[in-house]
């Protein structure tokens, strides 16, 4: 490989560094969650993503950009230094921010708490979905979670604001807070009800995926975990 060939290709590897990270930034910033100073103890802590474009979020944690970023440096460093003390100078520091942030982002999966996950799509439009999220609880049942998203391709959207909270079904509770089933009877509106047949009709702004009037039956309900 000639010279001249290897010094395009690692400014080619730079260029896929610079893009990585801006694109591992422009993700973090899409919607609400992602990392976050913890509130008092001074850590950064990991929150679930709400919000946002819903296919950015695989791109969003800066600790996997990062190491991704420093194996292409370390790559470029290879092909375009001469002085191989230079090189190996690079490539270990390279190698060394890969290393870490990969190590930090596999101890911060470990150590911290599980945030929401997506469950399932639990009712359908032509123009939006309704997904159910497992939120887990520490010292108490976990909660069932509604968000809308909107049905847009790669430029799907997710709500900031829950539609509806219910306690998990495993929680033992009554139920009459526990989630039944939803559809959608207007472009606009979602019937919802819980599991004793109780029903809520909720209103939705399409444009932002906020609800009008969300119904809560998560912070006044009976927990038997907590007995």
């Amino acid at each position: 490989m000639t010279l001249v060939l290897r010094r395009w290709l690692a400014v080619g590897l730079l260029v896929a560094a610079a893009v990585t990270v801006a694109v591992t930034f422009l993700a973090n910033a899409d919607g609400l969650g992602g990392l976050a100073w913890c509130d008092g103890d001074g850590l950064l802590c990991g929150s679930p993503k709400r919000g946002g474009h819903i296919y950015l979020r695989p791109l969003a944690h800066p600790l996997l950009g990062s190491a991704l970023a420093a194996g292409l440096v370390a790559a470029a460093a290879h092909l375009g230094m001469r002085r191989r003390v230079l090189r190996v100078a690079s490539e270990t520091v390279a190698a060394v921010v890969a290393a870490t942030a990969l190590l930090l982002s596999l101890l911060g999966s470990l150590a911290r708490f599980e945030p929401d996950y997506w469950d399932s799509v639990v009712a359908t439009s032509p123009d939006f979905r309704l997904v159910s999220y497992r939120s887990p609880g520490l010292f108490s049942s976990g909660s069932v979670l509604l968000r809308l998203q909107s049905r847009e391709g790669l430029a799907s959207r997710e709500g900031s604001e829950d539609l509806a909270c219910f306690i998990e079904e495993i929680s033992g509770s009554d139920p009459e807070w526990q989630f039944g089933r939803a559809r959608f009877v207007e472009n606009d509106e979602i019937e919802l009800s819980a599991k004793d047949g109780t029903t809520w009709l909720i209103r939705f702004y399409p444009r932002t995926l906020s609800p009008v009037n969300p119904v809560d039956r998560c912070t006044d309900a009976p927990d038997p975990s907590r007995d």
